[in-house]
């Protein structure tokens, strides 16, 4: 058997590219012959594992391997891959952003988005004997919605790299200037606008005029160029609220310096309107940062018990629940043990067992994860 896992783009230290490559080093740790093909290769230290287009092909001819398909946007050629498969199918759904969070922002955004959507109803409609390998409940509904066979789905979150943290370096001069007895919260993720940046900014600036200004918000993660009307409308209520001082756009940093503004934050705050499942919160929770968060898409199941996930987007109860959680330690170590307790669901060696059942390496192994469709 050979197995061939397919993405679009191969990114380092994404999402999506992070799940294709402990996918790889699970099988290959098996013995199992495992390749990548993507359309563009932006991490090079997996460039020695990739295939091109012909071989590929002589793979998915051969009714005894396995495809492995990354969906999470619109990749035409993809699709035409798809179409020619004669093995066994399986299809990773990482979700698609709705277009309309990108409609006021950049026209080609919402385009492949949309694109993206018409793509999964494509896949689903393939006359071909698939299995979908979801993230969450939350994406396995999304399907459902698109009438996919819910019989034919499983419930696979996407592998992490919190263990690497652990062997993170610290940011000695970050680390000094976040112990000046403020109060720090933090969000990680893309400068897009589906993040609820907007809403984190509001949530600040409600907590500034109800209590204080010893607060501080580090939202980290990359901004696109391309998206430059997003961000500079972020920094203009960042001004016109009178934050400039207490909330930053931090744009990419290393995993050194991640792991420094994991460590000593407080907080751990999400405002976004649609995810498909979230890593960061894990990435906080590994961290023992309580995490404060609107239930929207799949934060409140990745989120899991015994933290603090709002039904309903009021800036004041946000910042009310900031307030005491940062004015109550025993109250903040409950949060922070819970969810300690949540990632244990999520350990890449819970996932790695059910991958393998699910692709009928291991069988015998039960891997105990909720395959069920909320």
């Amino acid at each position: 058997m050979v197995v061939a896992i397919l993405v679009p783009t191969l990114l380092e230290n994404d999402a999506i590219g992070n799940d294709v490559c402990h996918q790889l080093r699970i099988l290959k740790e098996r013995n199992i012959q495992a390749f990548i093909h993507a359309e563009e290769i932006m991490n090079v230290h997996m460039q020695p594992y990739c295939i091109d287009t012909s071989k590929l092909l002589v793979i998915i001819k051969d009714p005894g391997n396995v495809v492995i398909y990354h969906h999470g946007g619109c990749w035409h050629r993809g699709m035409e891959i798809l179409e020619k498969v004669q093995c066994k199918l399986f299809i990773k759904y990482h979700n698609i952003t709705p277009p309309h969070f990108f409609k006021p922002y950049n026209a080609s955004y919402e385009k492949y988005c949309s694109d993206g959507i018409l793509q999964t109803t494509a896949i689903i409609g393939l006359k071909k004997e698939m299995t979908f390998l979801c993230d969450s409940n939350f994406n396995a509904a999304d399907l459902v919605s698109l009438r996919a066979d819910e019989r034919k789905m499983e419930i696979l979150p996407p592998f992490h790299k919190l263990d690497d943290f652990k062997k993170a370096g610290i940011d000695g001069s970050l680390a000094h200037g976040l112990r000046d007895g403020k109060v720090n919260l933090l969000f990680v993720g893309r400068l897009v606008p589906n993040k609820g940046h907007k809403h984190l900014i509001d949530v600040i600036a409600e907590y500034v005029k109800m209590y204080d200004a010893d607060i501080r918000l580090n939202i980290v993660g990359g901004i696109d160029p391309a998206l430059n009307l997003y961000a500079t409308e972020l920094k203009a209520s960042i001004e016109q609220n009178g934050l400039h001082d207490i909330v930053r756009l931090t744009g990419g940093v290393s995993f050194d310096t991640l792991h420094t503004y994991y460590q000593f934050s407080h907080l751990f705050l999400v405002m976004s309107a649609h995810e498909g499942f979230c890593i960061p919160v894990l990435e906080a929770q590994f961290h023992s940062l309580p995490v404060i968060a609107w239930n929207a898409g799949a934060v409140g199941e990745t989120v899991g018990h015994n933290q603090i996930v709002f039904e309903e987007k009021d800036e004041r109860y946000v910042a009310a629940a900031i307030r005491v959680v940062s004015q109550n330690a025993d109250y903040k170590n409950y949060l922070s043990v819970n969810g300690l307790e949540n990632i244990g669901r999520f350990s890449n060696k819970r996932i790695e067992m059910k991958f393998l059942n699910v692709l009928g390496i291991e069988n015998s192994i039960d891997a105990g994860m909720d395959r069920s469709i909320v």
